[in-house]
């Protein structure tokens, strides 16, 4: 074989060699490269949603031993804010804070509960979903010194129930009889859930029959039914 036909062979050879290789790279070695990497990430997103497993697990585990702290701040929460005005409650404390600044009540006008936020708009009974933060404002008008009110207002803002004074007007006197302060005072409930049976806002009650059942209204099928019948 002379020297031109070896160097085809070879050329041939090293040709077949190179497409071997690359159709071997291409068919075989690169898909499982391609796989290993794709199972490399998967197991290392495992690894990582076991971990944060674990560590969820730990908190419900370190809250879990802490139910008892829970329910006694949950209980205190209820207590500083009620499901209910509780106006009783409310002028007991306002008259004791009273007599302990030796102040002496002049007047307490009490307002109804409104939501804390104004786009709460109540429903046709004049009520708002559970969890809503209801604000009881009260203005009550007291005799005594300055000093004494200011006392009276620290008082306040600091009983069991969360109580806030955002605004409070002092008048003058020529003596302590004379002399008033009117104290803007706000009190916050959290609403508990919508009383039963409640009557809507506009005094409206359902139509009874005279066996004491309310009647109901047919609806309009059951209206064009009846009339086709008598005709």
């Amino acid at each position: 074989m002379n020297t031109a036909s070896t160097r085809i062979w070879t050329f041939a050879t090293i040709l077949t060699i190179i497409v071997v290789v690359a159709l071997g790279w291409f068919l075989g070695v690169s898909p499982k490269l391609a796989e290993m990497t794709r199972y490399d990430t998967e197991r290392a997103a495992v690894v990582l949603q076991n971990q944060l497993s674990r560590t969820t697990i730990a908190e419900l585990e370190a809250d879990f031993e802490r139910l008892d702290e829970f329910e006694q701040e949950l209980a205190a929460l209820q207590a500083e804010f009620p499901e209910l005005p509780e106006y009783a409650d409310a002028i007991s404390t306002l008259v004791q804070e009273l007599a302990s600044e030796g102040l002496t009540i002049d007047n307490i006008v009490v307002d109804e509960p409104v939501a804390a936020d104004p786009t709460v708009v109540p429903d046709q009974f004049g009520q708002v979903p559970p969890g809503t933060l209801l604000r009881l404002e009260i203005v009550a008008t007291v005799k005594g010194e300055v000093s004494a009110a200011l006392a009276y207002i620290e008082a306040l803002q600091a009983s069991n129930r969360f109580t806030i004074v955002p605004s409070f007007i002092y008048s003058e006197g020529r003596n302590a009889e004379e002399r008033s302060t009117s104290i803007t005072i706000a009190l916050y409930m959290i609403a508990g859930e919508p009383a039963p049976n409640v009557l809507p806002l506009d005094g409206t009650t359902p139509e009874e029959s005279p066996d004491g059942t309310a009647e109901e209204e047919p609806t309009e099928g059951e209206t064009e039914g009846a009339t086709e019948g008598e005709s």
